[in-house]
């Protein structure tokens, strides 16, 4: 009988590193579930109306103010459960649901790794933990706050993960319940189809439609609380002046906004005293009036998401690229999404850890992204100060940032294409 192949020895990272991550876990658990407020607060009680059947977006703390009007009603199935514990232990509760998002998140980039780069495989803690420093003002701002963006991408990734593997229904059901909660990440439904997974797509509108009936159903109020979500949607999509009031209650601007369409309307268009006051240093945009503004904008957003697909479009039998790919589509979701605060951009974990790959492959030109991303987009109001921290926002470099993610995530996915094996490889369990 043939002897079976010895595991291979237990390096000084494997030792360690699960102890450090062990220790950030209970941190973030702990910060979490002190909290006196913070959003998970209006989350709960949005869950709560939910399973009550009461009026889901009436006002809440605020008089005149309503509840979570950017979110559609299902996003309450998220929190319903939390919602039945007293809050204090719901905070605790909702905070290591997070911590067990993050750990999700770092097993499906092993499996990236595994398939891009298995000879760094002794390195994925380290590719992890730089992915983790380069992302750490996000994941403190939504684990902190409880937005509930680790467990959106951590629900993108296992669809994905289980799409490849050829259960479309398991996918359907783990991305079809993220668009429900959070539709950002629509654009991997296209994505699938590139992919080749035309099940696991039919399967997500399925479950999202199911998820959605679900929480109309308990709510008992027919298609009233959909139809006013809508509305408000399409009203501020369509928003020409994102300086004026937008309807039914959604967030007026501000410039922890960081999405691509904010950017545009600080730089082309004219914007108003009240903000400019708030940053030091101002200098004003273009001052191009509202309609020609828009429509800019509409080209600058059309343009990058047909250069998102016909890239991946052109690439899609090969399977290197796909995590790359996948990568470049959730930095686009959230240069696109109307709303993108700062919390949001857990979405470039991703991102993230390929660009800690490419580091180390020997790709050496990129440490000078890091270093200044690191300087002007990591470093938080605590060290800066809020005027500092206006001014960094009103300039857009979060967002400047995504743009380059973006970017890079699109070039290492024509270069692994181009590199690597022909025809789908599918990430290892």
């Amino acid at each position: 009988m043939a002897d079976l192949p010895r595991p291979a020895p237990r390096t000084w990272s494997d030792r360690v590193f699960p102890w450090v991550w062990a220790a950030l876990g209970l941190f973030l658990v702990i910060r979490t579930g002190i909290r006196e407020r913070g959003v998970i607060t209006d989350h709960l009680e949005f869950g709560r109306r939910v399973l009550m059947g009461l009026d889901l977006y009436a006002p809440f703390t605020e008089p005149g103010e309503p509840l979570h009007p950017p979110y559609p009603p299902s996003f309450g199935l998220l929190t319903a459960p939390f919602s039945l514990l007293p809050e204090a232990v719901a905070r605790f509760a909702w905070g290591i649901t997070q911590v067990l998002a993050l750990w999700w998140i770092g097993l499906r980039l092993r499996g990236w790794l595994t398939v891009l780069a298995p000879q760094h495989l002794p390195r994925l803690h380290w590719l992890l933990l730089g992915a983790a420093a380069i992302g750490s003002r996000y994941i403190l701002r939504d684990a902190h706050g409880g937005g509930g963006n680790l467990v959106n991408l951590a629900l993108v990734l296992g669809a994905l993960h289980h799409a490849e593997r050829g259960r479309p229904m398991a996918a359907g059901a783990l991305l079809g319940f993220s668009l429900a909660t959070k539709p950002t990440g629509v654009l991997l439904l296209p994505l699938l189809l590139l992919f080749g997974r035309r099940a696991a797509a039919a399967a997500t509108v399925l479950w999202g439609l199911s998820f959605l009936g679900l929480a109309l159903g308990l709510l008992g109020q027919g298609l009233a609380p959909l139809e006013r979500w809508l509305g408000g949607t399409l009203a501020y999509a369509r928003q020409v002046d994102l300086f004026a009031t937008p309807a039914e209650g959604f967030p007026p601007f501000t410039w922890m906004n960081q999405s691509l369409r904010c950017a545009l309307a600080r730089y082309l268009g004219d914007v108003p005293p009240a903000f400019a006051e708030q940053v030091p240093g101002w200098f004003p945009g273009l001052g191009l009036p509202a309609t020609t503004e828009q429509w800019l904008r509409l080209a600058g957003s059309t343009a990058l998401l047909l250069a998102t697909f016909a890239l991946a479009w052109r690439r899609r039998a090969g399977g290197r690229g796909r995590p790359a790919l996948v990568a470049a589509v959730l930095a686009l979701s959230l240069l696109l999404s109307p709303i993108s605060w700062k919390a949001h951009h857990v979405a470039l974990l991703p991102a993230f850890f390929l660009l800690a790959l490419q580091l180390a492959e020997g790709r050496r030109r990129l440490w000078w992204f890091v270093g200044v991303y690191a300087l002007l987009c990591v470093v938080g109001e605590e060290v800066q100060g809020k005027a500092v921290k206006n001014l960094q926002q009103s300039l857009y470099l979060t967002t400047a940032g995504t743009v380059f993610l973006w970017a890079a995530s699109l070039l290492d996915a024509r270069r692994r294409n181009e590199t690597g094996p022909a025809g789908s490889v599918p990430p290892p369990q």
